[in-house]
């Protein structure tokens, strides 16, 4: 189930890059006089060229787009761990809950799209932009049960600077290839416990083994 978002965005994205915006490209390159009008190799690197720069803009933008669109149903799994492990409630699931999720990941993904930018604008800013996204990417995971919690932004950026090296941890595993995607549903998982055991006052051994740690 948690897959299932990936595979029809993915689906929908090859549609929509190979019925729609490649044509279009090539079409504008060939108007131009920049591509000749007659198929062949040239053709084809281009085509090339595009499908690259497409999958390469997915794999940047398509993991936060999606989360964000999917946002009901991996905040229903981390409103369940979360009340499992930290035997606290949550406020009931309903619209206004699912809206404030959604603008919450709204937000996240302009921050991220802002921070690319001004990384990508200032230079030697790249080596800052690698823990920074090894740091956001963590947190993001984590925010998503704080976030239900009701919590402000600056309340939920404090959280995740308090509690870096999860956010570090969790991030680290979002950069593996292939498992950042299958194991999406588990994540967010992972983020609700955190929150949970952060949250918990008894932090000795004994207590995290109650809590099947």
């Amino acid at each position: 189930m948690g897959l299932a978002p990936y595979v029809i965005a993915f689906i929908l994205y090859l549609v929509l890059v190979g019925k729609k915006v490649s044509p279009i490209l090539t079409g504008f390159l060939v108007t131009r006089g920049l591509l000749p009008a007659q198929e062949g190799f040239s053709h084809s690197v281009v085509s090339a060229a595009i499908w690259l720069l497409a999958l390469m803009i997915f794999s940047l933008l398509g993991p936060s787009v999606i989360n964000t669109l999917a946002s009901p149903l991996y905040d229903h799994l981390s409103s369940k761990t979360y009340m499992h492990f930290s035997k606290r409630s949550l406020p009931s699931e309903s619209l206004v809950q699912y809206f404030r999720s959604f603008v919450g990941e709204c937000t996240k993904l302009v921050l991220w799209l802002m921070v690319i930018v001004v990384i990508a604008a200032t230079p030697f800013a790249a080596p800052l932009g690698a823990p920074f996204a090894l740091w956001f990417l963590g947190w993001t995971h984590i925010d998503r049960t704080l976030n239900l919690q009701a919590l402000t932004l600056k309340r939920r950026l404090i959280f995740g600077f308090e509690n870096a090296p999860a956010c570090f941890g969790l991030g680290l595993w979002s950069l593996i290839p292939g498992f950042n995607t299958l194991f999406t549903f588990m994540m967010a998982s992972a983020g609700a416990i955190i929150v949970a055991k952060v949250e918990q006052p008894d932090k000795s051994p004994e207590s995290m083994s109650a809590m099947g740690v």
